[in-house]
């Protein structure tokens, strides 16, 4: 079974159980915070990947980080399990994953815009009706900027892209002049 099976399978497990205990939100700002300090610690991670420390040992250093970050009862029984199974090196997929498996019960729909200047609040909120209008769903939005696009706005959602940028529009210019077309 390949990994990002495995991560979905915990993802829609942990997402059963969230939501029967409704505590999604919660369990979900805890998984983020635990996927932050396995991404900024090499050591931490150094520990639970080499095969030198037991698994006693192991135990020992999540349960110091359980003990530092006090999560809920459900978040620390996931560590601990991913731990048991050696499956801890891929929380951070699990954790997308739970986000996405999330968002597509609730119907929410995640979007990348990408702009040449960062967007103020109000555009925040036009780009937002916009793309309800076009999904027909809750869009949950994340912005970034690239100087590089000139002007205008690339948007993804899922796998589709929708491409208004100046960049893209001299592109396909060039294009056609250089095909002699007017």
């Amino acid at each position: 079974m390949s990994a990002a099976n495995v991560a979905r399978r915990y993802a829609q497990a942990l997402a059963d159980v969230v939501t029967h205990q409704n505590t999604s939100e919660q369990v979900a700002r805890e998984l983020e915070t635990f996927v932050h300090i396995w991404s900024e610690n090499r050591q931490l991670r150094d520990v639970f990947a080499s095969p030198v420390v037991s698994m006693n040992d192991k135990q020992c250093v999540l349960n110091a980080v359980i003990e530092r970050t006090h999560p809920s009862a459900t978040t620390t029984n996931l560590l601990k399990l991913l731990l048991r199974h050696y499956r801890l090196h891929q929380l951070g997929e699990i954790y997308e994953q739970f986000r996405r498996e999330m968002n597509e019960r609730a119907g929410v729909v995640p979007a990348e815009v990408t702009t040449a200047v960062p967007v103020d609040p109000g555009q925040h909120e036009a780009f937002s009706r916009r793309l309800q209008q076009l999904t027909g769903k809750r869009v949950d939005l994340q912005f970034k900027t690239d100087a590089s696009l000139i002007g205008g706005a690339v948007t993804r959602i899922g796998s589709v892209i929708y491409d208004g940028s100046i960049r893209t529009q001299l592109a396909s210019i060039k294009q056609k002049l250089a095909a002699g077309e007017s």
